[in-house]
C-alpha cells in the first residue's frame, strides 16, 4: 500500500450563484479534492464520468496525465444558489452513470493508499465497486452526500434518508456528512455522541467526520470524539467545495501518520483557504 490517494466520482458543469456574481466553472468532488491534493503535493489519480463534448472542463485541472475519463452520454450539471449567509440551495441535472468494476478493473489499485469515493447522486458509485477496492486492500473514504440526493420535477435537489445504506457501510472505513446530512441519512432527531458511536459500532466504521460550517468539524472514531475548531476567512470568494478540501486535507495527513487532531487542523485550515479563492 503506497501513499497516494485515489478520487471516483462525475465531473459536473456548475454554476454559481452569489448575492455579488455568477460564473460558471468546472465543478464535482473529484474536481476539488484534486485541486487540494496538488496544492499540498500529495500524490493522487482521478477517475470521473464526463461527456465527449465537455471534455474541455478537464482543461481546470491542474494536469490530465493523472485523469482516467469514463465517457457518458451526458455531464451532471449543477446550479449553487448562496444567499448572504452562505447557505445553498441547489439545482440539478443527475444523469445515470455508474462507474463499475468493468472502469476501473484496468487499474493497478496496489499504488493506491487510500480511495476518496465521491457520488453527487444514487447512481455514482454502486456498493460493488466499493467491494472491489476493499477487496484490494484500499482504505475507503465515502463522501456520502450524494447518496442522499434525487431531483424534483423541477430540478430541485432533494434530500432522503440513505436508502440501502447497510450495502455500502459494510465497506467503508470513513464515512463524512455535515450535521444535516446526518440526520438525514440515519433518520435522527439529533446528533449526539452516543448515537453517532452505535452507528461506528453497528457498521464497524472506523471514522465517522461530521462537518458544521461556521462550528467547525467533529470527528468520531470508535470511543474517541475530536472537535476541530472553523478557522474563520477573511473574505468570502467561493464556498463550494469545502468538504472536498477538507476531506482531502484530512486524509493526506492521516496518510502522513498525523493525529487525528493535526489532521483536523491542517484540513479546517485548508478550507478556510479554498472559501477565500475562486479556482480557474
Amino acid at each position: 500500500m503506497q501513499n497516494k490517494i485515489l478520487t471516483i466520482g462525475p465531473i459536473t458543469k456548475d454554476i454559481i450563484i452569489t448575492p455579488q456574481s455568477r460564473n460558471s466553472q468546472t465543478g464535482g468532488s473529484v474536481f476539488y479534492q484534486s485541486k487540494a491534493l496538488h496544492l499540498i503535493n500529495t500524490p493522487h489519480d482521478v477517475v470521473l464520468t464526463i461527456a465527449d463534448d465537455d471534455l474541455k472542463l478537464l482543461n481546470s485541472f491542474d494536469s490530465q496525465e493523472n485523469i482516467k475519463t469514463i465517457i457518458t452520454k451526458q455531464t451532471m450539471q449543477y446550479t449553487n444558489i448562496y444567499d448572504e449567509s452562505m447557505q445553498r440551495t441547489q439545482k440539478a441535472t443527475l444523469p445515470e452513470n455508474p462507474i463499475g468494476i468493468d472502469n476501473i478493473k484496468d487499474i493497478n489499485l496496489s499504488q493506491y493508499h487510500t480511495a476518496i469515493i465521491s457520488p453527487l447522486c444514487e447512481y455514482d458509485i454502486p456498493p460493488e465497486t466499493i467491494k472491489y477496492l476493499k477487496q484490494n486492500n484500499l482504505k475507503t473514504t465515502i463522501v456520502a452526500q450524494g447518496y442522499l440526493r434525487s431531483t424534483d420535477k423541477d430540478g430541485n435537489i432533494k434530500r432522503h434518508e440513505w436508502n440501502n445504506k447497510d450495502a455500502y457501510l459494510k465497506y467503508a472505513d470513513t464515512i463524512i456528512l455535515d450535521d444535516e446530512e446526518t440526520k438525514k441519512a440515519f433518520n435522527l432527531n439529533e446528533i449526539t455522541d452516543d448515537n453517532i458511536n452505535e452507528i461506528l459500532k453497528k457498521y464497524d466504521i472506523e471514522t465517522f467526520i461530521i462537518t458544521k460550517a461556521s462550528k467547525g468539524s467533529t470527528i468520531y472514531m470508535q470511543d474517541m470524539k475530536t472537535d476541530i475548531p472553523c478557522i474563520k476567512a477573511e473574505k468570502i470568494v467561493d464556498p463550494t467545495g469545502l468538504g472536498d478540501t477538507y476531506i482531502a486535507a484530512y486524509t493526506s495527513k492521516i496518510m502522513e501518520n498525523k493525529s487525528v487532531y493535526e489532521a483536523g487542523i491542517f484540513a479546517a485550515e485548508m478550507a478556510k483557504e479554498k472559501i477565500e479563492i475562486k479556482y480557474q
